[in-house]
Parts: structure tokens; C-alpha cells; sequence
């Protein structure tokens, strides 16, 4: 009986036969002695021991399955390693042989080709070839069936799909991504198969779930299943990765060039994200080649000590010397520009200056990570906020659900990407500002690149496509005669429905010749042609209904069910005969353009009404309110007023527009307005909104009143209205006012308040105001090119100017004034008894002061 000795090789404690032994420890003492002189020896050493320990413990394996089982290693296991492995002498054999390879395998070829054409076959070799890998036997047919294991030393949930792969001899990670289409990609596509589709895929995937686990809890895990070597694995290459390596790997298994398969990867992301989501998939489920075994087993090739060296040689011939490509030069050129400024800077300033750069250069930098990374975020947000607003309630609403049938999620996506990427650019470069150091390589920038100009494609695909379908207006007209009783009729308006879909009517009384009452309906919309356009009018539907003498209008209208939103919108006249009398409900008054009084919306209810050829709308009831003076009446202005206005808003503030529109607001202190107004406010017991300009610019206006504030904008102000629109005059009377914010292009004058308390003002963007008050307190905010001039008198007057702005304060009385100018912002004050004044940039601050010398 030979003599044994136990050894631990790879952690495997193995007993082997001491002839045999010796001859393993020589043959490991020449592969260390030659590897000795290699970069990162050790590890190169540590995947062979790997290798060969792996070798004699499948070949222990083997052999417990056949007759006479045993548990030693013999001399006959460690020659048949050696043989499979190649020695140190069969590759220096073949390094010596270098140099008339090419010779060789030139006259190889010929000789083969030769052979080739004459039909004649090369003599087989017998036996295996040092360095080439062996074959595994065939199945004895005498032995038991194999058994299903979960492979335990694979396994990512379970080893379910490792164990069956192992039984199959195929790699892993093909049985884990059929495991993950069923479970998870078939749901979501199912909308592709048709109607009902969703129930059947979705019973497969939890038919796939309840399966996986039966095979989890039926089959027991091993930890010692074999590895069978000549299944090519699947790897994510980390030496040409661009983001997991998924595409280099895939590039390996199938022998591609990588560039190709990362392609694929872009365009799949525009078929509703597929792309993106195999690619998730297979970073998650496939292994990284992070060993020299592995990497080799990636490519295919043999493990054996030629095969290694090979490899080792390869990832050794890096060219550091070689020349950028002049698109790589490009997409650097800013970076190495920012960082050239930088050292340049830090070295002409010196060592002091160089940390004050230093300080700008973080600051620089992580402003730029923080405007990267809100883009980001509001790329996302939007993006969750479109995809989300299938789930979303919004009342009795429809538009929502309209504009998302016409934002396709190929928009959607070439949007995000064309937005979120350009924030990821801005992150990045901030980062690198403040480390100093890049971050991305040549790789990453052009994969990012494409995928940029991919989205910008996507966008000029699709969006075009919408706009064409707003391109022309088309109107059609239908009157309906309205079957008015004989007794004194009421109109109203129906608004118990409660919707809240924004498409309110707009209705107007006139009077007419005749007898007969009637109902005209212009009905617009937009589309490809006006034809179109005329027929996506069509779709609007409208009711109104009559009831002894009552007559309902409603106060919104609808589009068909399964039309498509096109701007559509109605215009509603009723015509009533003159010298016919009616009534009107409040509601249908404040729903309706014809203005009225205060007074005369309170008695709606006990007035009668009437049209006259002379005199248009009359009250039967009550004498009517004069408004010819509704725009000047209690306007406190005098000559220097007049002239300050003319001088700072134009000859044309005071113009009128053709048409006037009074608007239901109350209760309110505070006043915010965007647009392009030319807004008058004054001092009134009462409360007035009033509107002037073009009927189909105040048809568009908005005015509410929330938390005391009154709010004008205007309803449609996306991309599904495209006007030109006129100036709006707008009036506000008020009792007191509190708080003014303009933004846009506003002017504004505000005037009639002498015993104010606190007043603040708010001009944001190239707004003008002209502000003649009396107050204890004044807080002005000018932004951007905004200008104001103030006349009365203030106790303390706080101002903040920032961008371009101009204060005039010289003909205002101030006691104290405190002001901050930034930017290139100029303030002028007459006599202050306290000026304070903090300036940056080219800003100014002037004025004389009464303090004692």
C-alpha cells in the first residue's frame, strides 16, 4: 500500500499518493518559477491552482459513481491533469518556435487547401494534444440517471435556474432570463396581443412563480455539482465596459464587435424601453469575468497554461503612446480647457490667490451638480407625472386623458432622454471640478452622445406629428330656434354637474328684428386642414333645455366619446326679439359677457329686462348704472400725474379696446398678475374687475380669487393656442390693497390710497409701475429690467433691485430708506432723512439725506 499525504490546494484539502505528489509539486514549482516575473504573479498563480484543483475533484467525482469508488489521488490523476494542463515546456517550445511560425503556418495553409482540392483528408491525431483541453468521455450506460440539484455555488435566488442549467449543460444565465421574461416581460406587452391577452400572460407569470418555488422546496441544493468546461459561458466584460459591461460580454459570447451589439441596446430603448430593460436584466442576472479563468472562459478558449500565458501577454500589450481620435479630442477640449484656466490661474496668482480659486472652483463645481441634478429630477418628475396620469382622478375631467392619447410614449421617452442627458452632462463636468480628475471615459462620452442625438431624432420624428394636428382653424355655424313660451321666460344657467374640465361656454344676449327667439352656436377647432378642422368642431356637443318658462343653458359642453382633443370650443348668442320681456337668474348674469352693475346682479331676481333698437339692454324695473365713467371714475389724478404716466407708460395706456367684460370678484387685498396687461388699480368702496380689448382675448382671461388674493391669467396658455394676442386693459377697484406682484411685460398705476399701513410691491421681468400712494411702510422688489416710479409719501421705504432695474423715488416723500442694488440696477431719491444703500456690480444708489453732519 502506497504511502499518502494530505494537501490543501484552492482551500481543498485532497489526499494524494506520494509518487504522485512529487510529481504535482514539481509541476507547480515550474509554473510558479515562470509566472515569478509577471505583474500580478499571485493571482495569475491562484487561477490555476483554481483550475487544478477543480480538475481532481471532478476526477474524485467520477470515480465515486463507478465501481470502486475511492478518495485518493493517484499518479495515473496527476499525469492526466498535467497532459490536459500543457507544462512550462510545451509553451517555451512553442516561444522558441516564433520565429518561423509564419512561415509554417503559411505553408500549413497551402498544404491544407491543397488537400482541401484533392478531396484527401489530413491523418487524425490519437490522443489528446498537450495544451489543447481534453474531451470529456461519453456516459456509461450502465450508470443511474442524473439527478436535478439546485446548484448552490451559482445560484443568485434559490440555484433553481443553475441547478438547471447544470442538468442541461448550458450556461445560467439563459435559464435565468427565461425565468425573468415570464415572470415579468410578458404583463406589461401583453396590450400587443390584443384584448384579454392580460389575463392569459398574466396567469403564465404566476404559473412561473409558483413553479419556481415547488422546484426550490422539491429539489435539494449541492454545493459540489460539477462545471462542465466546454459550455462556452456568459460573462459582463469589465476590460470594455461602458456601463456594466453587458454589451462587451454578449459581444464575447457571440464573437461581434461590441459597437454593434451597443447599438442594438440604443434603438431597443425607443421601442417603448426594452432595450433599457434587457439591459437591467442581464447586469443583474450574468456573473463578471474578473479572473483570469473567467475572462478565458468568456472567450471560449481552454483552460490550460499556453491559453493563460496568451492572455496575460494580450491584457499586457496596453499602447499608452497612442493618439486620441479627433472626436475623443473634442469631447475633452472643455474639460481640459476648464482645467487648464484653473492651474493657469492658481499659478500667475500664487499661492494665496490659489486657494481663493480653489474655493471658486469647488463653488463652480457643485453649482453645477446642483442645476445637473435638478434637471434630472425634473426630467424624471415629468416623466412619472406623464406615465402616471393614466391612474390619476381628476374629477369629471377629461383633459388629461386627452393630452396623453396624443403624447406617445416614443415622445415621451426621446423627450426625457433629450433633457435628462444634458443634466447628466452638467453633473458629470461639475464633479470633475471639483475632483480634479475625469470621470468618464472616451467610451461613455460617445455612447452618451448618441444616445442624445438619438432622442433629439426621436423628438423631430414625433412632436411634428402634434403640431400638424393644431396647423389650421376651421369654424362652422348652426342657429337653432328656441321654442320660447308665451309667458315671461327665464333664462339660467346649469352648472350642477360640477365639472371641472375647463370647456365653460361663452354666451352673449343681442337683440334682433322679429318674433322668434334663437340660438346661435359657432363652433371652432383645430386640425391638419381646415376641413379637418371643421369636422373636429363637429365633435362638440352642447345641450340646453326649456321647461314651462324656464330655459337652462348649460355652462360647459362636451367632446363626442372617442374624439381626440383638437382645441375644439363653442361661442354661444341667443337672440331675443326686441321689446320682449324676460328674466335672468344672477348665476346666468355672471356667466354671460353682458355686464352689469354690482346693484344690478343683487336684484337680479325681482328685475325684468328687455332689448331696445336705441338703447340696447334695458332694465323694465329698475334704472341701470351708468358706466361710461367705469374706467375714470374716482381716479384721483392730476396734471403731474398725468404727465408722469405719459412719460413712463405712454400715450396709449388709457386706450380702450373694442370690447368690455366685467368679471365676479370680491373679497380681496392682494392682487398677482402675469402677462402683458396694462393694469390700473385704484381706491373704491366697492370691488370691480373690468376688463377691455379684443372679445376673443377676454373670452381667454381668467380671473379668481383665491385666499384673498385676486389672480389673472389666461386659460389656454399651452401649445393648443397659438394667438397673437392685443393688449388687455384690466381695472381693479378695490377698498384697500396689501400686496402687488406684475410679472412679464406689465404696466400698472396704482393710485387713490393715502392711509395705507404696509405696502408691497413685487416686479418681476420688464414690468413698469407708477405707484402714487400714502403709506407707513413700502417693500418694492425690482427684477430683471423692471422699473418703478414712486410719488406720495412713505415712512420707510425697504428696496431690493437685482439685473436692470430703475427706482425713481425723487417725487416721493421718504423718511428712511434702506435699499440693496445688485447687478447693473440704479436707484434715485429726492430728500431722505435716513438713506442706507448696499451696492454690487455696476449698481447705484443716489439721494440727498437731512441726517446732521
Amino acid at each position: 500500500m502506497k504511502k499518502t499525504i494530505s494537501i490543501n490546494i484552492s482551500g481543498v484539502i485532497f489526499h494524494i499518493e506520494e509518487d504522485g505528489y512529487d510529481k504535482l509539486k514539481g509541476y507547480l514549482t515550474s509554473i510558479q518559477h515562470y509566472f515569478s516575473t509577471y505583474e500580478d504573479s499571485q493571482e495569475i498563480i491562484t487561477d490555476i491552482e483554481n483550475r487544478i484543483a477543480e480538475k481532481l475533484l471532478n476526477k474524485l467525482k467520477a470515480a465515486e459513481k463507478q465501481a470502486s469508488p475511492r478518495q485518493v489521488v493517484t499518479l495515473e490523476d496527476v499525469n492526466e491533469l498535467i497532459l490536459s494542463m500543457g507544462t512550462v515546456a510545451d509553451f517555451e517550445a512553442i516561444e522558441e518556435e516564433d520565429s518561423i511560425s509564419v512561415a509554417a503556418s503559411s505553408r500549413s495553409q497551402a498544404a491544407y487547401e491543397s488537400a482541401a482540392t484533392t478531396g484527401a483528408n489530413p491523418e487524425p491525431k490519437t490522443g489528446p494534444t498537450p495544451g489543447t483541453g481534453s474531451v470529456p468521455p461519453p456516459r456509461p450506460s450502465g450508470l443511474p440517471p442524473r439527478k436535478l440539484y439546485r446548484d448552490l455555488r451559482r445560484k443568485i435566488a434559490g440555484g433553481v435556474a443553475s441547478g438547471i442549467a447544470n442538468y442541461f449543460n448550458i450556461d445560467p444565465v439563459w435559464v435565468r432570463l427565461i425565468f425573468v421574461t415570464l415572470i415579468l416581460a410578458l404583463p406589461p406587452f401583453s396590450g400587443i396581443f390584443g384584448h384579454g391577452s392580460d389575463e392569459f400572460f398574466g396567469g403564465i407569470s404566476g404559473f412561473t412563480v409558483i413553479l419556481y418555488i415547488a422546484m426550490w422546496v422539491a429539489f435539494p441544493g449541492s454545493m459540489t455539482l460539477e462545471d462542465d468546461k466546454s459550455v462556452k459561458k456568459f460573462y459582463r466584460n469589465p476590460d470594455d465596459k461602458v456601463l456594466g459591461g453587458v454589451a462587451s460580454g454578449i459581444a464575447a459570447y457571440f464573437g461581434i464587435d461590441a459597437g454593434v451589439v451597443r447599438l442594438l441596446f440604443v434603438l431597443t430603448i425607443f421601442l417603448f424601453g426594452t432595450g433599457f430593460l434587457a439591459y437591467i436584466v442581464l447586469w443583474i442576472i450574468s456573473p463578471t469575468a474578473n479572473t483570469l479563468t473567467e475572462k478565458m472562459e468568456m472567450q471560449g478558449e481552454p483552460i490550460t497554461l499556453s491559453n493563460i500565458e496568451s492572455n496575460i501577454k494580450r491584457s499586457l500589450d496596453i499602447n499608452e503612446t497612442a493618439e486620441e481620435s479627433t472626436l475623443a479630442k473634442v469631447l475633452l477640449f472643455p474639460f481640459r480647457l476648464i482645467a487648464t484656466i484653473f492651474n493657469g490661474l492658481a499659478s500667475i496668482l500664487g499661492p494665496l490667490a490659489r486657494g481663493t480659486v480653489s474655493i471658486v472652483r469647488v463653488l463652480a463645481g457643485v453649482f453645477l451638480v446642483v442645476v445637473g441634478f435638478a434637471i434630472m429630477v425634473g426630467a424624471l418628475g415629468v416623466l412619472g407625472t406623464v406615465f402616471g396620469l393614466k391612474g390619476i382622478h381628476f374629477g369629471n375631467s377629461d383633459i388629461p386623458y386627452m393630452i396623453q392619447r396624443e403624447i406617445t410614449p416614443p415622445m415621451i421617452l426621446s423627450a426625457f432622454v433629450a433633457v435628462f442627458l444634458p443634466g447628466l452632462a452638467i453633473a458629470i463636468l461639475g464633479i470633475m471640478i471639483i475632483s480634479q480628475r475625469a470621470l468618464v471615459t472616451t467610451a461613455i462620452s460617445l455612447t452618451l452622445l448618441s444616445v442624445w442625438f438619438l432622442g433629439l431624432i426621436g423628438l423631430a420624428a414625433t412632436v411634428p406629428q402634434v403640431v400638424n394636428e393644431f396647423s389650421r382653424s376651421g369654424h362652422i355655424e348652426e342657429t337653432v330656434t328656441l321654442p320660447v313660451p308665451a309667458a315671461i321666460p327665464t333664462l339660467d344657467i346649469n352648472d350642477e354637474d360640477d365639472n371641472d374640465n375647463d370647456f365653460h361656454t361663452a354666451i352673449e344676449l343681442e337683440g334682433v328684428e322679429g318674433t322668434a327667439w334663437s340660438l346661435l352656436k359657432r363652433q371652432e377647432a383645430q386640425g391638419p386642414t381646415r376641413q379637418q378642422a371643421q369636422q373636429n368642431a363637429r365633435t362638440i356637443l352642447y345641450n340646453w333645455s326649456v321647461k314651462d318658462s324656464l330655459i337652462r343653458f348649460d355652462d360647459s359642453y362636451e367632446i363626442k366619446p372617442g374624439s381626440r382633443f383638437r382645441g375644439q370650443d363653442i361661442d354661444l348668442t341667443i337672440y331675443i326679439p326686441y321689446e320682449r320681456p324676460f328674466r335672468m337668474t344672477e348665476a346666468f348674469a355672471r356667466h354671460i359677457r353682458n355686464e352689469f352693475g354690482n346693484e344690478e346682479l343683487e336684484r337680479m331676481k325681482t328685475s325684468i329686462w328687455k332689448f331696445s333698437k336705441t338703447d340696447g339692454l334695458v332694465s323694465l324695473t329698475h334704472p341701470r348704472e351708468l358706466n361710461d365713467n367705469r374706467y375714470e371714475e374716482d381716479f384721483d389724478t392730476n396734471d403731474a400725474i398725468d404727465e408722469a404716466l405719459r412719460n413712463e407708460l405712454g400715450d396709449d395706456f388709457h386706450q380702450k379696446g373694442e370690447y368690455t367684460r366685467q368679471f365676479e370678484a370680491t373679497n380681496f387685498s392682494k392682487i398677482d398678475m402675469g402677462g402683458a396687461f396694462a393694469v390700473r388699480v385704484k381706491r373704491g368702496e366697492t370691488f370691480k374687475v373690468v376688463a377691455d380689448g379684443r372679445e376673443e382675448d377676454i373670452d381667454d382671461l381668467r380671473v379668481r380669487v383665491e385666499n384673498g388674493e385676486l389672480h389673472v391669467d389666461f386659460r389656454n396658455e399651452g401649445i393648443f393656442k397659438w394667438r397673437n394676442r392685443r393688449r388687455i386693459g384690466i381695472t381693479v377697484t378695490m377698498p384697500d390693497v396689501q400686496s402687488i406682484h406684475y410679472s412679464g411685460a406689465t404696466q400698472s398705476i396704482i393710485t387713490g390710497f393715502d392711509s395705507l399701513d404696509n405696502l408691497d410691491i413685487d416686479l418681476t421681468g420688464a414690468c413698469k409701475a407708477l405707484i402714487d400712494v400714502k403709506t407707513n411702510k413700502l417693500d418694492i422688489d425690482l427684477t430683471g429690467a423692471s422699473k418703478a416710479t414712486l410719488r406720495g409719501r412713505s415712512n420707510n421705504v425697504n428696496a431690493h433691485l437685482s439685473g436692470a432695474c430703475k427706482l425713481d423715488a425723487t417725487a416721493m416723500t421718504v423718511g428712511r430708506a434702506d435699499v440693496e442694488a445688485v447687478g447693473a440696477s440704479n436707484a434715485e431719491f429726492g430728500t431722505v432723512d435716513d438713506l442706507k444703500s448696499k451696492t454690487s456690480g455696476a449698481s447705484s444708489v443716489h439721494g440727498n439725506t437731512n441726517q446732521p453732519q
